[in-house]
């Protein structure tokens, strides 16, 4: 087995294919010494190079290899590496680490890539089932159907193999589906018009509630003075304040205060259609500003809040969203490359997490969950404290690169889940270089385990000792 680069994926993929018992060679140009050291302790063989020459490959066997994995962090050198490989060993098993899945598809059909894999899609299922408060492995589609593996004990003690709608009703999705009925239409109604007064400068505001308490006097006053139906007042105030006039009712033969009232009103109401139309102008052009530079705030609870808009981060966000969960993200870029491919559904707000007024703007104090996945880990800690302090029934999810210290933070630190994506991705790589219709693997407890259809076409799951502890 052949694996290019020795970064966080690469090293978790090395150590579970030499747990594993297979016989590894390494080919690194530029990688940590600490993994350097324990690869090669390990008993790995590394070739220090550049993949993309092939002299480094055919030093690293690939005549003779049946597998390369290529998972060096940089989509277009790991397509290189894995052209080379099928062209210096046309029956060679390559699986390559890609962040874009259209491409990757491509890939698998046109130029013979055994499997393109990106560990954002392997990695974020458990994110969002953190933040559902659920232990998720993975998904994968069956047979055109979706399924979940979760940690929940299945009849082999290996896992739990649930269809993904099931997964979905049981989870914390349908009580955000049921906010979105009559109940919660009406929530949502009046916390628009919150916000529509809220976007409003306040000298509109008191022409606009001017206005409504002059047409209520109005229709008082119109009742009364020509004894008119209340429905039929308020016609002709609406008819007097928007200059319609259709003539139907009118004040030639009313008394001379009551015409001097109404050409007041007649005059009133050329203001009022300027400053409704004054109104509706500047909340659109407000609303749209923010929008644009992620100022707006969230107005929504049992939400997740998800700081951290890259690889990982919006492809967790794809899953909430799949999953039926209102989404709030946090991105410190308001020009973050995917932000222009968000569902239209989640709130984008622009803004460092760590930062108590952008957790505001998020709605954090009424969030049901946070899962922050930037690409630093001293971040994703400071913000998972200072959400901490701002609601402490809120479900922490923090992205840690290194494993070791991901456990530790959970066993020490107010955070329901620390999670490595590295370590999370490791196994889909090593099981698609291992088994060729292998749907899912992930690590349980001290074993490998394979999703993957039987003679009859019914899901099992495969298990492999790992030897030692796993990382």
């Amino acid at each position: 087995m052949i694996v290019c680069g020795l970064g966080q994926v690469g090293y978790r993929v090395v150590d579970l294919l030499l747990r594993l018992g297979e016989d590894v060679t390494v080919v690194t140009q530029d990688t940590r010494q600490e993994f350097l050291v324990l690869t090669e302790a390990a008993g790995a063989k590394v070739v220090h190079g550049d993949a993309r020459a092939d002299k480094f490959l055919k030093e690293a066997g690939i005549d003779s290899a049946v597998a390369l994995i290529t998972c060096v962090d940089d989509d277009v050198t790991n397509i290189e590496i894995a052209l080379d490989a099928k062209r210096l060993n046309p029956a060679i098993r390559v699986v390559a680490r890609l962040f874009d899945q259209t491409l990757a598809r491509r890939l698998e059909s046109s130029v013979g890539i055994s499997k393109v894999l990106g560990m954002s899609v392997l990695a974020a299922p458990a994110f969002a089932g953190a933040a559902f408060g659920e232990a998720v492995y993975g998904t994968f589609t069956y047979q055109g159907q979706g399924f979940v593996a979760t940690k929940l004990p299945g009849p082999d003690g290996a896992g739990n193999l649930v269809p993904i709608g099931e997964y979905v009703e049981n989870s914390i999705a349908p009580e955000s589906r049921r906010e979105r009925s009559l109940k919660g239409f009406i929530i949502g109604t009046w916390r628009g018009i919150g916000q529509f007064w809220h976007l409003t400068p306040v000298v509109l505001r008191a022409v606009a509630l001017a206005i409504i308490v002059l047409s209520v006097l109005s229709v008082f006053v119109f009742q009364i003075g020509m004894h008119l139906h209340p429905v039929d007042a308020i016609y002709f105030v609406v008819t007097t304040l928007t200059t319609t006039g259709y003539g139907d009712i009118n004040l030639r033969e009313e008394p001379m205060w009551l015409k001097v009232y109404g050409c007041l009103l007649m005059l009133l109401g050329s203001a009022s259609v300027a400053t409704l139309y004054s109104l509706i102008t500047n909340f659109i052009v407000s609303a749209r500003f923010d929008e644009m530079l992620g100022r707006k705030t969230v107005r929504m609870s049992g939400h997740v809040v998800l700081v951290g808009l890259g690889n990982v981060g919006f492809r967790t966000a794809e899953n909430l969203t799949e999953m039926g969960a209102d989404v709030a993200v946090i991105e410190l870029n308001p020009e973050a490359t995917y932000r222009q491919f968000l569902a239209d559904e989640v709130a984008f707000i622009a803004g460092d997490g760590r930062d108590t007024e952008t957790l505001e703007r998020a709605g954090m104090r009424q969030a049901s969950a946070l899962i922050v996945a930037t690409q630093n880990d001293a971040v994703n800690l400071s913000v998972a404290l200072a959400a901490h302090t701002m609601n402490a029934n809120a479900r922490v999810v923090v992205r840690l690169f290194d494993a070791d210290f991901a456990r530790k933070v959970q066993e020490v630190m107010v955070v329901s889940a620390a999670l490595s994506a590295s370590r999370i991705a490791a196994p889909g790589f090593v099981g698609a270089a291992l088994y060729g219709n292998a749907l899912l693997c992930y690590v349980h407890d001290d074993r490998f385990c394979s999703v993957v259809p039987d003679a009859e076409g019914r899901l099992t799951i495969d298990e492999r000792t790992l030897r030692g502890p796993v990382p």
